[in-house]
């Protein structure tokens, strides 16, 4: 479904699905939050993994959540249990199926403004900085 040929997402989805279970924002687009809470079925829960700027703020109705059941989550980095997770990364890149170097790009300090726009522009997927000699 795009969303762009949809006149109301949230009935759409409702009437596709019934409502969901589970609701995954990634956007940081506080408007596509609400609107996910709204496609959660009773119980349903919205995992929150992107962030608006700081002081951007979402609404909900929370009788809606209190009478439903439903549930907000931040998600940081997965939530993973870094003493399983990052030995089993390790081995993922060691065995080539987890190229992340592929994904970092390596910047001067200088290029702080270059690396913020080709973040958000999706030029890059993670901007390392580098500061001094490093």
């Amino acid at each position: 479904m795009n969303p762009k040929e949809v006149d109301d997402v949230v009935d759409r989805i409702r009437e596709l699905t019934g409502g969901v279970d589970y609701a995954l924002e990634t956007t940081g687009v506080p408007a596509v939050a609400e609107q996910a809470t709204d496609t959660l079925t009773q119980f349903g829960t919205l995992g929150i993994i992107g962030a608006p700027p700081l002081g951007t703020r979402a609404s909900y109705d929370v009788n809606d959540h209190i009478s439903g059941g439903r549930s907000i989550t931040g998600i940081v980095q997965g939530d993973p249990d870094p003493q399983q997770f990052t030995p089993d990364l390790i081995e993922l890149y060691r065995q080539g199926k987890f190229p992340f170097d592929e994904l970092v790009t390596y910047c001067g300090f200088e290029d702080i403004e270059q690396a913020v726009e080709d973040s958000e522009s999706g030029e890059t997927i993670k901007p390392v900085l580098r500061v001094g000699d490093a």
